[in-house]
């Protein structure tokens, strides 16, 4: 069975959306207390809810956002709700609004990188994978430090079938940003997908020493492990895989005889 990096947003890595709108330093002071409180109170609860995690809820989140914007409809000089706004469309499997949204951002602020990036992975999942590298490639020509951007394009490259640039995009990535696990998985897929086995169990491995209980890692170091002949690796990856909820790699091989009671 063929894997796939993830299509990836790591909220945590987009600091315009996490930490609130940000104002330009040339803003001029908000108009009550109010309301230079309220909007970063508004961002970061309707972050919370958009991150994985117990309160994942990006229903809620827009239902938030809805409430703020119908006082506070997004200006040239706080737009920040509209990124927040793409996301949640996208989570909520409505791309076209959430193309939309993203669409209003970059007029109100042609230089937002993240929008781009958001317009992107909205545009990937209706198919349209050449406008998707467009905004890509706009994200990174504005910001070539995006490690999202970066992440993005990579998994686009691998859809398309091209693993050795996303695997370009994907080492790009890890050296901005090297405590970001899913860099170092996305990588040891493409290089898996090249049949550089050795390569990218090191790259699962090193994604679970930063995220011990990451399911996903220790199921595709066990495809890789079983691809190099190492049967007793891959039984014990997806076991351990398994045990954080994730068994069907478990039970595809025993499907198939192997990993069953005797340890084989």
């Amino acid at each position: 069975m063929r894997r796939m990096p993830a299509l990836v947003l790591v909220l945590t890595l987009l600091c315009a959306a996490c930490a609130g709108p940000q104002p330009h330093p040339a803003a001029p002071a908000p108009k009550t207390a109010e309301d230079g409180l309220r909007a970063p109170e508004t961002a970061r609860r309707a972050a919370r809810l958009l991150r994985d995690g117990p309160e994942h809820d990006p229903a809620a989140a827009l239902a938030l956002l809805d409430a703020y914007d119908a006082k506070h409809p997004p200006t040239r000089k706080a737009p920040g709700s509209l990124l927040l706004r793409a996301l949640a469309l996208r989570l909520l499997g409505r791309y076209d609004e959430a193309v939309a949204a993203a669409n209003r951002l970059i007029l109100l602020d042609p230089n937002a990188a993240d929008a781009f990036v958001e317009r992107g992975l909205s545009l990937a999942a209706l198919g349209r994978q050449e406008r998707a590298e467009e905004d890509f490639d706009a994200a990174l020509g504005l910001n070539p430090k995006s490690v999202p951007a970066l992440l993005a394009r990579g998994d686009l490259f691998f859809v398309r079938e091209a693993p050795d640039k996303a695997e370009a995009d994907y080492s790009r990535a890890i050296e901005l940003a090297p405590e970001e696990p899913q860099a170092w998985i996305n990588r040891g897929v493409a290089r898996d997908e090249q049949g550089r086995y050795a390569e990218a169990i090191g790259d699962f491995s090193r994604a679970l020493a930063l995220d011990p209980r990451s399911a996903t890692a220790y199921a595709n170091r066990g495809v890789s492990r079983s691809q190099s002949g190492d049967m007793a690796g891959m039984c014990a990856d997806y076991r351990a895989a398994c045990g954080l909820g994730a068994c069907v790699r478990l039970r595809e091989a025993r499907d198939q005889g192997y990993c069953g009671e005797d340890g084989r």
